[in-house]
């Protein structure tokens, strides 16, 4: 079979997608804060979208399904409208060239081997803290973005233009030194951000480059 180039590739409007993947986060969002503040967080939401350790391993019941939800899950304003933005800039060509159902493929698939990759580091540290938010999911895309497009510019901490190659290089070695310890006390999953970069990189290697080439 004849490979594509990127920029010979069918392209599809990818707002449809990407609209309802930040509709799907702004509603869990809501459910997080949508409660009395005086009683705290809903029950509900502490069991079905936090993904750990306690709620893959039996101990308080199965709850397999927190790998996936938690990939959909924010409780913070500002974690929130980053990483929205961030699935924006990055999902646009990624959707566009891939399709709606392999972007979603390759977002959820990114968003549970990323919840794996916070509970085998719980598992390995002993951590209990829990993890939330759409993060490992935009690694994926972003390190499939990196790959398809490593010269276009992108605005390191809206700030300075950076070779998209080399920006998702860099928060990949910043994920790699927080979890061997360098960042600890920032409370962010980067055990997490590295399970996504790396279905990322291989979705890149067994799919996209085969079908669209280098």
């Amino acid at each position: 079979m004849t490979r594509r180039s990127v920029r010979s590739a069918r392209v599809t409007d990818p707002r449809p997608i990407l609209f309802a993947l930040i509709a799907l986060n702004v509603a869990v969002f809501l459910g997080w804060n949508l409660f009395d503040p005086s009683v705290g967080p809903s029950p509900f939401m502490i069991d079905n979208f936090l993904v750990s350790i306690d709620a893959v391993d039996g101990q308080r019941g199965f709850r397999y399904w927190t790998l996936l939800t938690s990939a959909f899950s924010h409780i913070d304003t500002a974690h929130l409208v980053f990483n929205m933005l961030s699935l924006w800039v990055f999902g646009r060509d990624v959707a566009a060239i891939l399709g709606p159902w392999r972007f979603l493929h390759l977002y959820v698939v990114g968003g549970i081997l990323a919840s794996f990759g916070h509970v085998l580091y719980q598992g390995l540290t002993g951590s209990v803290e829990p993890a939330l938010g759409a993060s490992g999911s935009i690694m994926a895309i972003a390190v499939v973005f990196a790959a398809m497009f490593p010269k276009r510019r992108l605005l390191l901490q809206f700030l300075v233009p950076v070779p998209a190659a080399i920006a998702v290089a860099l928060y990949v070695v910043l994920d790699l030194v927080g979890t061997l310890g360098g960042g600890a006390g920032q409370h962010i999953a980067h055990a997490a951000h590295l399970g996504g970069a790396a279905y990322g990189l291989f979705y890149w290697l067994v799919y996209v480059r085969r079908t669209y080439g280098s």
